[in-house]
């Protein structure tokens, strides 16, 4: 590749960019996640033919946003993801914690929510098929293929963001029962999956009380509002 054609890629890279945070910029002045094209050329101050160079519709910049979102979750959570060993515990804490960024950000909560912002690509789907592999491996798992397995976990975790974001009664009781169905669909015994809804409970109190050292992103600074206390102060019913 020459130094013209890195040049090119470079630009072409940067005026995505430039689309996509002008995208969510409007969001947060609309106060809704999904502007008009004409909101996204204005904000960014391109023209309509730059748009259409880089996205083919509106969709397109919502799923991009959302897979944009989505990784930078899991780039967020890695220091306390990566220090747990077994694989019950990454996929429960991991759930979990999307359900709490959920909770927490209903604008992000819409953006993650799409399907198409959910391919087999993103970080966070790369890290899921891992655990589900080495889950399976060690005997926590018991799937048939691991492909649908990685389908249904990705569709379980993206729903049950959606109906937190909406709202729900009792969200941290819906996490609760979230949790423990999805591992049951993975072939989890009764025993681990409740022990998986406790660990994953207590672990991320300890992380948002500060407890365990691996630092909180700015999101989480929410854990301070209403909600945050809720989730706090929340104790399963035995």
């Amino acid at each position: 590749m020459d130094d013209r054609t890195n040049l090119s890629e470079r630009k072409r890279v940067l005026m995505r960019t430039k689309l996509l945070d002008a995208a969510m910029r409007v969001c947060v002045k609309r106060g809704g996640p999904r502007p008009a094209i004409d909101d996204v050329i204005r904000e960014a101050k391109v023209s309509r033919a730059t748009f259409y160079n880089h996205f083919n519709s509106l969709d397109e910049v919502m799923a991009a946003i959302g897979e944009e979102l989505g990784n930078q979750m899991t780039t967020d959570i890695l220091p306390l993801y990566h220090v747990l060993a077994e694989p019950w515990q990454r996929v429960s804490v991991g759930f979990r914690l999307f359900l709490l960024r959920a909770l927490l950000d209903q604008t992000w909560a819409a953006y993650v929510t799409r399907i198409d912002a959910w391919p087999h690509n993103t970080l966070v789907a790369r890290h899921m098929s891992l655990d589900l592999h080495n889950g399976k491996a060690s005997g926590q798992f018991n799937y048939e293929r691991i492909d649908a397995a990685s389908d249904f976990l990705r569709g379980a975790l993206a729903h049950c963001i959606q109906t937190i974001m909406e709202g729900v009664e009792d969200p941290n009781g819906y996490m609760d029962s979230g949790l423990r169905m999805t591992l049951i669909g993975l072939g989890c015994t009764d025993q681990l999956c409740e022990k998986a809804v406790a660990f994953s409970l207590d672990y991320l109190h300890a992380w948002a009380s500060d407890e365990n050292g691996a630092g909180r992103p700015k999101w989480a600074r929410k854990i301070d509002t209403e909600e945050g206390r809720r989730f706090m102060s929340y104790q399963p019913s035995i």
